[in-house]
């Protein structure tokens, strides 16, 4: 059976700090139940922030094509289209997807997000996407088997949305332990199936999006065989 379980109570993060403590920390305090092969799927935000990854927006000078695309998208403050355009490495915004309201961003690691993975978190403060989001879940992960001696696979998830529906989802953009792919054959077929992302979105109904403060869920009961060598950048390209 697949259960799905927040952790509660997880303190609030404003600066960088050990995240590894804290969430390690807070197991103990919540006698939180975790397993040899049970998934913790982390918010990127939570990374994020931890990490240390704030921009000021005053430090940010938008240039000629974040003012233009700010005409296309008035709701989008054209110093955070600015971020969005650094995000991709590539200035001259071919990385970039425009439709509607909705801007999108190729990453030089090859995942494709709503905004890059820039998140506005008040009126003068944006936080970007760590660029080694597997290094950290493996971080995680080892320093959670070094002090409570259970080895479990880390899934780093973002929010997500998509140009023909409204809403939002959750989808993996860092990874330790568990592949991205699952695959399966039927007949002279073989399927394919991102389940790092499928894990990611069962792990949203619990986060919820911004305001939920459940960060990290628990997914127990999948089966899977504990891969040291999985990556999200297998899973991408």
């Amino acid at each position: 059976m697949i259960t799905i379980e927040a952790l509660h109570n997880f303190p609030k993060i404003e600066r960088k700090c050990n995240l590894s403590a804290e969430i390690i920390r807070t197991i103990k305090n919540k006698e939180f139940n975790i397993r040899d092969n049970d998934i913790l799927c982390i918010t990127s935000k939570l990374i994020s922030k931890s990490e240390g990854l704030f921009v000021d927006l005053k430090s940010i000078n938008p240039s000629q094509l974040a003012l233009r695309l700010h005409q296309q998208i008035p709701r989008k403050d054209p110093r955070l289209i600015q971020i969005i355009i650094d995000q991709t490495s590539d200035k001259s915004g071919k990385k970039l997807q425009i439709s509607k309201n909705f801007i999108g961003g190729w990453l030089p690691n090859g995942l494709f997000l709503t905004s890059a993975g820039v998140d506005k978190i008040d009126a003068g403060t944006a936080i970007v996407l760590p660029k080694n989001c597997d290094e950290i879940a493996k971080r995680i992960s080892d320093d959670i088997f070094d002090q409570l001696k259970v080895r479990v696979a880390i899934i780093i998830t973002d929010s997500d949305g998509r140009i023909d529906k409204k809403g939002a989802t959750q989808v993996a953009v860092g990874l330790y332990g568990i592949s991205g792919l699952r695959k399966s054959q039927y007949q002279d077929k073989t399927n394919v199936e991102t389940i790092c992302d499928m894990l990611a979105a069962s792990a949203g109904l619990l986060m919820g999006q911004k305001g939920k403060m459940l960060p990290i869920v628990k997914v127990h009961g999948i089966d899977y065989v504990f891969d040291k060598f999985a990556t999200i950048m297998a899973a991408v390209n």
